[in-house]
């Protein structure tokens, strides 16, 4: 029996929140970050450019959170308190009808996804 190499998980590069101006990537709408990878998906009968941020970990589009699912806009539905948990927004994909939640940071009274 061989056993398993295990390596160390390497770390993200740090993110550039900083401007990159207007040819430089998208900022995640979550976290600021400017690392994120682009995948580029076909929902018939058109082509739709997502975004998942290489920090945080969300999908987003140009307009805003993205279903993991297949990458269309969100709906927002409304936000949900979790006791011990936090808050969140609840979408659903306007595209294929998969709901999502995004957690959000709350500081004080003011909350965003």
């Amino acid at each position: 029996m061989h056993e398993l190499d295990v390596t160390e998980k390497t770390a993200c590069p740090p993110c550039d929140v900083g401007d990159a101006g207007e040819d430089g990537p998208v900022p995640c709408p979550f976290c600021g970050c400017r690392n994120h990878v682009k995948e580029i998906m076909t929902a018939n009968p058109r082509v739709h450019t997502v975004h998942q941020c290489l920090n945080c970990g969300h999908w987003f589009d140009d307009r805003g959170p993205a279903c993991p699912r297949c990458g269309s806009p969100g709906e927002l539905l409304g936000n949900v308190n979790a006791p011990g948990c936090g808050m969140y927004a609840q979408y659903r994909c306007c595209e294929c009808g998969h709901g999502f939640i995004l957690r959000m940071n709350c500081d004080g009274d003011a909350c965003q996804t």
